[in-house]
């Protein structure tokens, strides 16, 4: 598994302020990409089986989406998250280092109402829910990601 917090500080720590810690950090994809590089991969109606079953058994929580308010702030592709005391800090990353590159955003820690991980076949589904109301479901593939320590140090620092 990768260590995204090591993988931060190396590539992109310059990103955070000199009064700040990183906490934990992940990588999150899309809700749907998954499933979309599943069929592809698989192909034909063999792949079309296994990814419906994939989407069949995704969370619920996807119901929470919306296109509007600070959900539809999130970039509509992967990023590497980092967390710290204060807001979460978006990267884009290399495709072929998987390193953090630069930077496309962040969101203060007080507008995150709060930060839930399911478990699904082949991710975790992660719902980021905003104080305005809004939610916005990610996929955080397993083979790359500790969601579930993301998401107690999220509590942990929230109190959420």
């Amino acid at each position: 598994m990768a260590d995204w917090t090591k993988k931060i500080t190396k590539a992109v720590g310059g990103d955070i302020a000199a009064d700040e810690q990183l906490e934990d950090g992940l990588f999150l994809n899309p809700s749907g990409t998954t499933t979309g590089l599943m069929a592809r991969q698989m192909g034909g109606l063999v792949g079309a089986a296994i990814a419906g079953k994939v989407q069949k058994n995704r969370s619920e929580a996807s119901e929470l989406v919306t296109d509007s308010g600070l959900a539809a702030e999130w970039p509509e592709h992967p990023v590497v998250v980092g967390l710290t005391g204060r807001r979460m800090i978006l990267w884009s990353h290399s495709q072929m280092s998987g390193k953090p590159k630069e930077k496309v955003g962040e969101i203060a820690l007080e507008q995150v109402a709060g930060f839930d991980v399911e478990k699904n076949k082949a991710t975790y589904a992660a719902t980021i829910r905003f104080t305005d109301g809004t939610a916005k479901v990610l996929e955080a593939p397993k083979i790359q990601n500790k969601p579930e320590r993301f998401a107690a140090s999220f509590a942990r620092l929230t109190g959420r």
